[in-house]
């Protein structure tokens, strides 16, 4: 419990992407590769969401198509376009989008979310990152990624940006008023005028104050200068851990920084990436997590993980021989906290390579869980209520039934423990993620 008698609330988004996180899940008969561009898939995966109360449906991006695209799914749709499109088939469920700060410009992306927030009745959140994905930048007119630091000087700067242009407007600006013929009081409605080192914006934006004021803001990574912006912007953090002292520790990090930026340190909400593979017996999760292990293929899971890696090819190395420790030889453009926690993780446990692949393949490198109902939730309880987390972003292996499962089984656990609710309570996204 916390101060007087109020008790925290777990959130919970589902992280949706394509098929389902596990590599080459096509292949299995629990998805349907054929609906994949389909609004009826998309729609089927949102109203499961929010038929289990959850806090959001977050769709990611990526803004190159991989090698691997012969053997594995591949190809991202638009996340503001299926956001757009799910918020006319669902009520309440929060809608968060990916967009790049290395390759969009603030005054799109402004736009696009405001609009999105208005469509929506004040559900949508934009997910801010700063691509770290080498191969992004031949798409862009650009030579080569630029660095991780300079990568994240501009996104501070794009997201100052983004958060002016949606106070262009001021409360109220629109009048409407057919008896004097008065639309809008231009009084209350702002050029920005900003100059700074990467963009000059005038303003003000084209679309109105959007219905939360401002759209609610998530950020994904844990690298020292991510948690810095996520501390002074975000409303809702993402990342990727496998130990609950560590994610106290990120917890913690996050909240002295919030503190020390002027913010309210419980109003940054961590949410640790899981995969649940569930079975009504934990041999049957077994069973399951075996399937889908069975169908990964390798070129696949090395593709992505040269992605992660700034472009180190770990086909170079046997594959049953030992994860080499390259830390040391990432390029500067590559992420920094995933490429860490993967390769120390590798490390500490002796793995090879082949058994990081068929672990990372399953999850994307997110912390897997395979076991009955009760065993995951008992899993998310202990995080939650040790403050490892404030709640999670679920990541399926398989779309829709691995969020089905979650949403039948695990769901209703954690609600009648108390630590989940039974109905949504607001309507607004922020709505959902106070307390």
């Amino acid at each position: 419990m916390e101060s007087g008698n109020q008790q925290r609330a777990m959130h919970l988004a589902v992280f949706a992407q394509g098929l389902g996180v596990a590599h080459s899940v096509w292949k299995s008969p629990r998805t349907a590769p054929e609906r994949l561009h389909t609004l009826e898939h998309w729609a089927e995966t949102a109203r499961i969401a929010e038929e289990g109360r959850l806090d959001a449906v977050f769709i990611a991006d990526a803004l190159v198509l991989p090698d691997s695209i012969g053997a594995d799914v591949g190809e991202r749709p638009d996340p503001v376009a299926v956001l757009s499109a799910l918020s006319a088939v669902t009520s309440r469920i929060g809608l968060i989008g990916t967009s790049s700060t290395t390759y969009n410009d603030p005054f799109t992306v402004a736009r696009q979310f405001a609009t999105l927030d208005h469509l929506s009745g004040g559900r949508a959140g934009w997910n801010i990152v700063t691509t770290a994905i080498a191969g992004a930048s031949g798409n862009y007119g650009s030579a080569e990624l630029p660095e991780h630091e300079a990568r994240y000087e501009r996104g501070e700067e794009f997201v100052e940006v983004v958060l002016k242009l949606w106070d262009s407007w001021e409360p109220g600006a629109i009048v409407a008023d057919r008896a004097t013929g008065v639309y809008a009081d231009p009084g209350r409605v702002h050029e920005i005028g900003h100059r700074g080192k990467h963009f000059q914006v005038r303003g003000p934006l084209t679309v109105p104050r959007p219905p939360q004021d401002r759209p609610l803001l998530a950020q994904a990574g844990s690298s020292p200068t991510g948690l810095n912006l996520a501390a002074r912007f975000a409303d809702m953090v993402f990342t990727t851990q496998y130990d609950p002292e560590a994610s106290r520790t990120v917890v913690r990090t996050v909240r002295e920084l919030a503190a020390a930026k002027g913010r309210s340190p419980s109003d940054v909400k961590i949410l640790p990436g899981l995969t649940p593979i569930l079975g009504r017996t934990e041999a049957e999760a077994k069973d399951l997590a075996h399937e889908l292990g069975s169908l990964i293929s390798p070129e696949a899971t090395l593709t992505f993980l040269g992605q992660a890696f700034g472009g180190i090819d770990l086909r170079d190395h046997d594959l049953d021989g030992p994860v080499p420790d390259i830390r040391e030889q990432l390029p500067a453009h590559a992420g920094v906290s995933r490429p860490a926690l993967l390769i120390g993780t590798a490390l500490a446990e002796k793995l090879t390579i082949r058994q990081m692949i068929q672990r990372v393949g399953l999850s994307i490198g997110h912390r897997c869980l395979v076991g009955t109902p009760d065993q995951v939730a008992d899993d998310m309880a202990l995080w939650f209520e040790t403050h490892a987390a404030d709640g999670f972003n679920v990541i399926p292996a398989d779309l829709p039934g691995g969020l089905r499962d979650f949403v039948d089984e695990v769901v209703p656990r954690l609600q009648d423990r108390g630590l989940f609710r039974k109905e949504y309570t607001g309507t607004t996204l922020r709505e959902h993620l106070s307390g």
